[in-house]
C-alpha cells in the first residue's frame, strides 16, 4: 500500500481508553494483542481471566463504555459487558474500560462481589470475576433484577464447580449503590471530554512486522486504505478474527476497521424500511427491532450471548458469510438490501445490492475490490406478521445452528396464498432462498395437500452436508418439521 505523507503526519499513532479510571495509551505491537492478554501481561491486572479464549464461557468479561463519535456522540455511554479474549486492544480506541479490579471503592466490595460472597456463588474462583463483572453490568443497567433477567444477563457465562443456583441468588441479593455505581464515578464529564480530545482523527498503528491497524473518522479514507492495500481485512467486532488469533492465526498486514466513522453508528426508522450503520450492534438492533419487527427482536435473544451482541453488528454478521451466520436467512426472507461504498477515481460509489444477489458461494460474496458495506435497508410492512425465524442448534443459547430459518407466507382475503418467503441457512455453501418452492406455493391455500407437495419439494432442493453437527438426513428431517411447524403456527393444522 502506498501511504502518502499527508496520512501519516494527520494519523495518530497510539490508542487511547480510560482504564479504571485512568488515561491510558497503547501503542505498536501491545496494540494488536487481544485485550485480555494485554490486561494480565501489560497492565498486569490479573482478575480478567483467559479460559476457552473463543468467547464462549465468559472468564474474561469486562465492561466497556463507548460513545459513538460524532453527532451519535450525543448518547451518553453506558457501561455493559463484553468478552476481552476476543477483541484486540486496537479496537479499545476511545473506551472506558472497568475490570474487576476497578469495581471496589475504598477497600469496600462493590454490590455484586458482596452478593456473589454472601450467597456462596464461588467455589474455585476462576470464573468468578467474569460472572461478577456480567452480574455488575446489569445492576448498572436496571435498579431491581429479578432471577429471569439476572439468566438472561448470564448466558454467557459458564461455571463448573458452583451451579448457577447460588449465583442467580446472588444476582438477587445484590443491592444498588450510588457509591459504587460505575457510570458516576468513571463516565465523568472530564473524562469524556478528555478521551474525546485524545481520539481526534485517523487512527494509524504499525506493529514491528509492519503490519497495519487503520481506524480512520471518515469513510472515504475508509475506502481509499481498501483500494491501495493488498489483501485489505475489515475488523468488525472480531468475534470470530479473534478467536482465529487465539488459535495461532495473527492478523494480516492491511487491517481496516470502521469504528471511528460516526456515519455507520447511524440508524433511520422510515415508514417502508429501517436502515442499521455497519457499527450498529447487535444488542442495539434487537432493541431497534422489538416495534417494527418484533419476531427478529425475539430471535436475537437466542443469537449469541450478551457480551458478543455488545460487540458484534448485523453487518459483521453479513460479512463474514457463514452459511450459518443466524440472521442471514431473515435478510433472505425480507428481501433486504444491503448498500456500499468504494473509490471510483477520487469519487465515492454507492451501490444497492439484494440479499437474495449477495451470497455467491462459500464466503464469497458480491462485493467489488475495496467496496465497504455501510448499511442494510430492511423492509418493513404488515407482511411481517406472518414472519418467523427459527435455529435448531445442540443448546438453546450461545450455541451455532445446525439448521436456521425465516418463513414469511401470507394470504389474500380469498385464503389464496399470494405471497410466499423462504430462507435457510445450513443446507448448503450459503445461506438460500427458495424461490421456485415460493412459487408453488403462491396462488394456492396451505392445504394439507400443498403442503405436503411443497415439502417434498424442499428434499429435492436441498443440499446439506454431513458434519459434526448433524448429518445431510438429520439436516433434512430438520427442514420439513420446520416448516411444518411454520404452516401450524401461522395457519393452524392444515386441512
Amino acid at each position: 500500500m502506498t501511504r502518502g505523507k499527508r496520512d501519516l503526519n494527520r494519523a495518530r499513532a497510539q490508542v487511547s481508553f480510560f482504564l479504571n479510571g485512568t488515561l491510558t495509551h497503547v501503542s505498536g505491537d501491545d496494540a494488536f494483542m487481544t485485550l485480555a492478554e494485554w490486561l494480565r501481561k501489560r497492565a498486569m491486572l490479573t482478575g480478567t481471566k483467559i479460559v476457552c479464549a473463543e468467547g464462549d464461557c465468559g472468564a474474561c468479561t469486562v465492561l466497556r463504555a463507548f460513545a459513538p463519535p460524532g453527532i451519535a456522540s450525543k448518547r451518553k455511554p453506558t457501561f455493559i459487558a463484553v468478552n476481552s479474549c476476543v477483541i484486540t486492544v486496537a479496537q479499545m480506541d476511545g473506551s472506558h474500560l472497568v475490570t474487576v479490579e476497578g469495581l471496589k471503592v475504598d477497600g469496600e466490595l462493590a454490590p455484586a462481589q458482596t452478593a456473589m460472597r454472601a450467597c456462596h456463588g464461588s467455589q474455585c474462583g476462576y470464573c468468578t470475576p467474569g460472572f461478577v463483572m456480567a452480574l455488575t453490568g446489569v445492576i448498572e443497567k436496571y435498579a431491581v433484577i429479578d432471577r429471569k433477567t439476572a439468566a438472561n444477563a448470564l448466558t454467557g457465562n459458564l461455571c463448573r464447580c458452583t451451579g448457577y443456583s447460588p449465583i442467580l441468588d446472588a444476582a438477587e441479593a445484590m443491592e444498588p449503590s450510588a457509591k459504587h455505581q460505575l457510570a458516576g464515578r468513571y463516565l465523568t464529564a472530564a473524562n469524556i471530554k478528555k478521551l474525546r480530545d485524545n481520539t481526534k482523527g485517523n487512527l494509524l498503528i504499525v506493529d514491528s512486522e509492519a503490519r497495519i491497524f487503520k481506524a480512520p473518522d471518515n469513510l472515504a479514507d475508509a475506502c481509499r486504505f481498501m483500494a491501495q492495500s493488498s489483501s485489505p481485512r475489515i475488523i468488525g467486532a472480531a468475534t470470530d478474527i479473534g478467536v482465529q488469533i487465539n488459535k495461532g492465526k495473527p492478523l494480516g498486514m492491511y487491517n481496516l476497521s470502521l469504528q471511528n466513522i460516526a456515519d455507520l453508528y447511524g440508524v433511520h426508522i422510515g415508514r417502508s424500511s429501517i436502515y442499521i450503520g455497519a457499527r450498529v450492534t447487535l444488542s442495539d438492533v434487537r432493541e431497534i427491532m422489538k416495534k417494527p419487527i418484533p419476531e427478529f427482536a425475539k430471535f436475537l435473544d437466542l443469537f449469541a450471548s450478551p457480551q458478543i451482541k455488545n460487540a458484534a453488528t448485523l453487518v459483521g454478521n453479513i460479512a463474514n458469510a457463514s452459511p450459518i451466520g443466524d440472521t442471514l436467512p431473515f435478510l433472505l426472507a425480507t428481501d433486504s438490501v444491503i448498500h456500499t461504498e468504494r473509490l471510483v477515481g477520487r469519487k465515492l460509489t454507492h451501490r444497492a445490492i439484494p440479499a437474495t444477489e449477495f451470497f455467491l458461494g462459500y464466503k464469497n460474496l458480491a462485493l467489488k475490490p475495496g467496496e465497504i458495506i455501510t448499511f442494510v435497508e430492511i423492509p418493513r410492512g404488515k407482511s411481517a406478521k406472518n414472519l418467523r425465524l427459527y435455529k435448531v442448534s445442540q443448546r438453546k443459547d450461545l450455541d451455532i445452528s445446525a439448521v436456521s430459518a425465516a418463513l414469511m407466507i401470507n394470504t389474500a382475503k380469498s385464503g389464496d396464498i399470494e405471497s410466499a418467503s423462504i430462507a435457510l441457512g445450513g443446507v448448503a455453501a450459503t445461506p438460500v432462498r427458495l424461490p421456485k418452492i415460493e412459487r408453488f406455493l403462491i396462488g394456492k391455500r396451505p392445504t394439507s395437500e400443498h403442503i405436503t407437495a411443497a415439502t417434498q419439494m424442499l428434499n429435492d432442493q436441498l443440499t446439506p452436508l454431513s458434519d459434526a453437527r448433524g448429518s445431510d438426513s438429520f439436516r433434512r428431517a430438520l427442514v420439513h418439521n420446520i416448516f411444518n411447524q411454520y404452516v401450524h403456527d401461522v395457519f393452524g393444522s392444515p386441512a
